[in-house]
């Protein structure tokens, strides 16, 4: 390791208690989203980078979703490499069903428990001290590093990143690093596509005493929903280098999303969300709807789920159904010397060697990724996320710290 990377790995050690008290501050601030508003959070990493002298700027096309673009150049011509963070968060939900207040960032033998704790509101703070430190070593950099902290990435970023991406074209560089959650020991390179179906069925509908003049519509939707399951039958080429990868480190894929999710990630996925049917106990329901989540391996377009999904409501002349939102899976090359990168620095800090791996779910760097750049997430265990009592392990968010740091260190100075 080199004398200026031991250089950044100490000053990050010694302000691990000023990261962790700004993390706990960041989470003390509630940016549920919706409603989305996170003025007072962009606010205070404005007030960390204004401390440090780094010039930054703020894009806010909804006044209450601002976000914020910093950036600086290095002494030499080299890539462009952009951090991306966002500080929207899930909405808490019951607090009464949480074991701790999920904004007060209550901090317990090694963790941090609140909404954002580990999505993403420790891996966007990792990201901005990574930002700041080499910042102060910018001058044994080439190219140049730009830090994007967004909102609106709970709602898929119409006026966060896929706003920026679509407005501002330097913020998409050469190479992206997100620290999304993902869990020490897998990094992802690449991401399932996202298909969201709303489907409705109709019938005639009756009292409820003379079931034999009309179908009952939850009836046809409950056989629907069970049909749709077949949909789980559509895979990934099998023999394909990305199906290969993926079943290398089955072992990484579990430990990262849980027991079982190696078997689904090369499959698509049906979720039925929100059903909606029937008045009254004794009438015949004349309508039903319910919406259908359904998650894209890579290889498989989705001209091939619709495909599937026509073929099987073509026994159900009672139901029909629409698009209500959609995007493509994505992957960046799984060799690109930012895997090696992270790989390498993750070993030397911890003596972790995290697999490059897909997620279930999606992030911001699709969206660099449909423009052309590779993008690549390392982040902490996702744990609670989207659910009550989450948290992050401190150890696993310095971890991140110090890898993305060491890891654009030699990105942008080899």
């Amino acid at each position: 390791m080199t004398d200026i990377k031991s250089e950044l790995l100490l000053r990050l050690s010694e302000r691990e208690r000023e990261m962790v008290d700004f993390l706990r501050r960041l989470i003390r601030i509630p940016t549920p989203n919706p409603p989305g508003d996170t003025n007072e959070a962009v606010a205070l990493i404005e007030q960390f980078l204004s401390g440090r002298g780094i010039a930054h700027e703020i894009v806010a096309p909804n006044s209450k979703m601002p976000n914020l673009i910093a950036q600086f150049a290095g002494d030499r011509d080299g890539a462009r490499l952009v951090m991306n963070g966002h500080v929207d968060v899930f909405p808490a939900g019951d607090p009464t069903k949480w074991t701790r207040d999920p904004w007060q960032a209550t901090e317990e033998n090694g963790y941090i428990y609140g909404r954002g704790a580990c999505d993403m509101k420790s891996g966007t703070t990792a990201l901005l001290f990574a930002f700041a430190e080499l910042f102060a070593f910018r001058h044994h950099l080439r190219g140049s590093l730009a830090l994007t902290i967004v909102s609106d990435e709970e709602t898929f970023g119409p006026w966060g990143a896929r706003y920026l991406v679509e407005h501002r074209k330097d913020v998409l560089g050469d190479c992206l690093l997100s620290a999304e959650p993902t869990s020490p020991y897998a990094l992802r390179f690449g991401e399932k596509g996202r298909l969201w179906l709303q489907l409705r069925v109709r019938t005639p509908g009756a009292h409820g005493a003379y079931v034999h003049l009309s179908r009952n519509a939850v009836v046809v939707a409950a056989e629907v929903i069970a049909s749709l399951r077949s949909l789980q039958d559509i895979r990934s080429p099998l023999n394909s280098p990305l199906a290969i990868t993926l079943q290398r480190h089955a072992a990484a894929i579990d430990k990262a999303y849980g027991v079982g999710a190696s078997k689904i990630i090369s499959s698509a996925t049906v979720n039925i969300g929100p059903i909606r049917g029937g008045v009254k106990i004794n009438m015949i329901p004349s309508e039903c709807e319910f919406a259908v989540d359904i998650r894209v391996p890579p290889g498989v377009p989705h001209l091939a789920i619709m495909d599937r999904l026509r073929s099987i409501l073509a026994q159900f002349p009672e139901a029909e159904f629409s698009v209500l939102d959609q995007d493509e899976a994505s992957t960046s090359p799984p060799d690109h010397p930012m895997i090696d990168a992270l790989i390498k620095n993750s070993k030397q800090v911890s003596n972790i060697e995290p697999k490059p791996i897909i997620a279930l779910g999606g992030c911001d760097a699709r969206l660099w990724r449909y423009a052309g750049v590779p993008a690549f997430v390392y982040g902490p265990s996702p744990t609670g996320m989207g659910t009550v009592d989450e948290v992050v392990r401190i150890d696993e968010f310095m971890h991140i710290a110090k890898t993305h740091t060491l890891a654009a260190f030699d990105y942008l100075s080899g």
